[in-house]
């Protein structure tokens, strides 16, 4: 016999980061004291239950959980049948495990019963055939969450999905095995029983099965009976505990036996047999070996279009599945005793129907906890009428009563205080004092934390080290090193998700976020509408960076002194005579600085391989846009240290200013020009689609572009000094050709100026007139676009004047350099090519001005 499989033995090995488990019926008390501490324990941080919506609502009121919705994600999945699969599902970066089963998630399912459960290990990239096994199980998870949780919360099927993202082995080629196979049930599918006779090629010749359920008109035994007439066809139960008519034994063909030892090995009991399997051996074909979740039963494999329940089996073919059910011992059950008239008269005994566990008439489901509101599906207010709604601790204690009900944007809203929706886990509704809705309450932001990978929490650690004494700074630039030049995808992706219950419009499947596109306020604000698809290390990046600053936009209009403390900080602290906090020697403070700039220059210098990889042709601009977003972000992060943070002293920088100017040019002279009006550059990305162009991280970038410009000082100078030398014309002419290139990356865009307001405007409002010159000359240079014909002709043109082509439609608005007689110079952002020659007549010149408001062009 093989030995029990033990889920925890298997966690032991690590490697780890997520599990979704699924089960018809659970005790989680077990679940939450048991396998979840162990769960976290070994490293896997998030956590996934799925269970019966039946069975859900019972554990609500006999079994509630402590835990659900703050340590772990709960879903009820609600199905015309049973949703019964035994899943558990575990994913790491670079391996993942696959357990399919009979056993539930309870004391006796994990312990005493005897289950018959299947291990799948899938060792990284180049296991092909694991790979496969893992697509095929995810397909019918994501079917679940799809068909069967409606009025759950995006946000909790958000974090289901994350499961995935664990796993980036999921993405690669699969290799499926011929030995293998997955038999996955549900309502409206292909059946079980359908899919496991598509893997029989000749005559059966004997017929093992064994199980626990049988329905009560045996349409299972007789149809195996009937369509593949076995020569010998044997049932083996256990008759203190089978749920089986009697009248089985009439069944002509047909040997009952007692399963004693079946499923036992040396070391364990003769406990309650909850296996389930079936053996098909045949004479012209190769043998078949399937064990699951699927009672020998009519619901379990005959599901039609609108009931029937959801089963998992795996099913091994040939040499494997004679293997495995000898080991089992499975495969030789013709053997052992007949059933006698003592064990059917047990059998008999059993038929009395199971007591089911009441939910009293209450009806349950998920509720949003989001900061002081909670949001919930309103059909489940159907029928009721003047209900009273409190939040409930986990020990069932009252935390507080809700005010008025409110509907906005399709969800049922209760507003509640902040410290009373921490406090609680579930939200009850009661009428007459007697409790008819009773919901989990799904913790958003605190299930979100959970589901951070490893590299996720360690990046953040080490950005919040930045606020102390001993910054991280090796582990901070290793994160972003890792997590941005590993990003690989920059492709259009779906609608921002709301923050709230569900969506008013089902979603296709490939229309489902993968990752989270969070701070809804500032989209609606400011009418941008999608993110671009990153990996999830990635998209973490940019929410902690990016959306970071948005969470200090309150704080950042406070009264501060120069320590950056608040008024109410400010009481009380014992500063010195000089204003400095001495907690670190000026020794540490250079130590850690020499550290900050090595690190910079590295992450620095692996942005400037990417651009001129991108200008060889050799990398693609969506993938160098994104990483560049990632970089600026990490490098304005690191510039708001600079006389804030305690490790950096007065007068020095985090990010020295050689560093900074070399980013920019490069940018500048890579990003901005194009050989043919089909290339694309920051100034042209019409060629690769509205949705890129328009996405909110690309304005983004754009603000953090013009962000760097004025942190290096870049500003347009239109007087030509006296005795001005060449070299120094030509430095004058380059940065005026960038600043105008910056204004026509603005095009008014709101996301654009917000995000560059946000970066330069922190201190006062003299920080923002550069910024307001750069809006006033791309305003300009719009106008003058509007009405070429009236601007002076080619022939005039002077160096420092802007040029417009007369009939090109896609023409980038450029800087004169000279003129030598028909001839006109224009400056050109590239090193291999600084100027272009057109023809004075194609051109419309004129001069400009700039910095003054009054002023005209």
């Amino acid at each position: 016999m093989l030995s029990k499989i033990s889920l925890m033995e298997e966690l032991k090995k690590g490697g780890y980061e997520a599990s979704l488990t699924t089960t018809y019926n659970a005790y989680l008390p077990f679940y939450e004291e048991v396998v979840l501490r162990r769960l976290l324990n070994a490293g896997v941080r998030h956590n996934v239950l799925l269970m019966d919506a039946q069975q859900y609502a019972a554990s609500l009121t006999v079994h509630p959980p402590r835990l659900a919705g703050r340590q772990y994600s709960l879903l009820p999945v609600r199905v015309p049948g049973a949703f019964h699969p035994k899943l558990v599902f575990l994913t790491g970066k670079t391996k993942g495990a696959i357990l399919i089963g009979s056993h539930n998630m309870t004391l006796a399912g994990f312990g005493f019963n005897r289950e018959m459960t299947n291990l799948v290990r899938i060792q990284g990239d180049d296991d092909g055939s694991g790979i496969a096994l893992a697509q095929a199980v995810w397909t019918e998870i994501e079917y679940w969450l799809d068909t069967f949780t409606d009025g759950i919360p995006d946000h909790v099927r958000a974090m289901t999905r994350r499961v995935k993202e664990f796993a980036p082995w999921l993405n690669m080629e699969p290799l499926p095995d011929t030995r293998l196979g997955l038999l996955a049930a549900r309502p409206g599918g292909e059946s079980l029983w359908q899919q496991f006779i598509a893997l029989l090629g000749g005559e059966t010749a004997r017929i093992s099965i064994g199980g626990a359920f049988f329905d009560q008109e045996l349409n299972f035994l007789h149809r195996v009976k009937d369509e593949l007439q076995p020569k010998r066809m044997t049932v083996a139960v256990d008759p203190g505990t089978v749920q089986m008519p009697v009248r089985a034994h009439e069944l002509e063909g047909v040997s009952f036996v007692r399963a004693d030892g079946l499923g036992c090995d040396e070391n364990s009991e003769n406990g309650y047999l909850h296996a389930k399997f079936i053996l098909a051996e045949q004479t012209g074909g190769a043998s078949i070996f399937s064990s699951g979740s699927a009672n020998p039963s009519r619901p379990a494999w005959f599901a039609d279009g609108i009931s029937g329940n959801v089963e998992l089996m795996l099913a091994r073919i040939g040499n494997e599945a004679e293997l495995t059910a000898n080991a089992l011992g499975c495969g030789d059950i013709h053997n052992l005793p007949a059933l006698t008239t003592e064990d059917w008269d047990a059998i008999q005994v059993n038929q009395a129907q199971e007591e089911e566990t009441s939910s009293a008439g209450i009806r349950s489901g998920v509720a949003l906890a989001e900061d002081t509101r909670v949001l919930f599906d309103p059909s489940l207010l159907t029928d009721f009428e003047d209900l009273s709604f409190t939040l409930n601790a986990a020990d069932g204690s009252e935390v507080c009563q809700a005010g008025g009900l409110t509907v906005e944007d399709g969800f049922a809203v209760l507003d509640f205080e902040a410290r009373d929706i921490d406090k609680a886990t579930t939200l009850h509704g009661t009428i007459a004092g007697g409790v008819v809705l009773k919901l989990i309450l799904h913790h958003a932001g605190m299930v979100e934390e959970q589901a951070g990978s490893g590299t996720q929490r360690r990046f953040k650690d080490a950005l919040l080290s930045l606020e102390s004494d001993t910054p991280d700074i090796t582990l901070l630039i290793q994160c972003i090193d890792k997590i941005i030049f590993a990003e690989d995808s920059a492709v259009p992706t779906q609608s921002l998700r709301k923050s709230g219950a569900r969506s008013t419009d089902q979603p296709n499947e490939s229309d489902v976020p993968e990752t989270l596109a969070i701070d809804v306020s500032e989209m609606k604000k400011r009418g941008k509408k999608r993110r671009l698809e990153h990996s999830s290390d990635f998209a973490y990046l940019l929410d902690a960076l990016i959306f970071h600053l948005r969470m200090q936009e309150e704080k950042s209009h406070e009264e501060t002194d120069r320590f950056g403390r608040t008024e109410e900080e400010q009481i009380g602290a014992d500063d010195d005579s000089d204003g400095q906090i001495t907690t670190l020697t000026s020794a540490k403070q250079a130590d850690l600085l020499r550290i900050c700039h090595s690190k910079v220059r590295t992450i620095i210098n692996r942005m400037l391989s990417q651009l001129e990889a991108f200008s060889e042709g050799k990398q693609p601009l969506p993938k160098v846009l994104v990483r560049l977003l990632g970089v600026l972000a990490v490098l304005r992060e690191l510039r708001t240290c600079d006389g804030r943070a305690a490790w950096v002293a007065k007068g020095t920088t985090t990010v020295p200013r050689d560093q900074r100017l070399h980013l920019l040019e490069a940018v500048m002279l890579n990003l901005f020009e194009r050989d043919s009006s089909t290339d694309t550059s920051l100034l042209s990305l019409e060629p690769l689609g509205e949705d890129f162009r328009e996405s909110d991280d690309v304005a983004r970038l754009k603000g953090l572009l013009l962000w760097l410009a004025w942190d290096c000082g870049l500003t347009l100078n239109l007087q030509k000094p006296f005795r001005e030398s060449p070299e120094a014309g030509e430095q004058r002419l380059k940065q005026n050709a960038m600043i105008l290139a910056l204004a026509q990356i603005i095009l008014s865009d709101e996301v654009v100026i917000h995000e560059a307001r946000q970066s330069i405007g922190g201190l006062t409002s003299i920080e923002l007139e550069w910024l307001q010159d750069i809006q006033r000359l791309a305003d300009d240079c719009a106008a003058l676009g509007r009405d070429v014909p009236a601007l002076q002709k080619g022939e005039n043109a002077e160096a420092g004047d802007i040029a417009f082509h007369r009939t090109a439609q896609d023409w980038i608005i450029r800087m004169v350099a000279g003129r030598n007689g028909n001839k006109v110079s224009l400056v050109a952002l590239r090193e291999d090519k600084p100027r272009l020659i057109y023809r004075a007549d194609h051109l419309a010149v004129t001069q400009l001005s700039f910095g003054d408001p009054s002023a005209d062009a």
